[in-house]
């Protein structure tokens, strides 16, 4: 590696991964917030009893 390379250069050999196009991480923020609506909705109902963890 040269000393410009250096700098972009991790500890574990690999190189600097450059920052994702704003497409891409519009997309995975909807699709972070869509799971975790969907987690929420699981757990509330869980909570009230809709859905039984074990059945009995």
């Amino acid at each position: 590696m040269t000393d410009d390379d250096e700098r972009f250069g991790r500890p574990d050999g690999h190189r600097y991964d450059a920052p994702e196009p704003d497409e891409t991480r519009v997309g995975k923020e909807w699709a972070y917030a869509v799971l975790g609506v969907l987690v929420l909705v699981l757990l509330v109902l869980i909570a009230t009893g809709k859905v039984q963890m074990i059945p009995g």
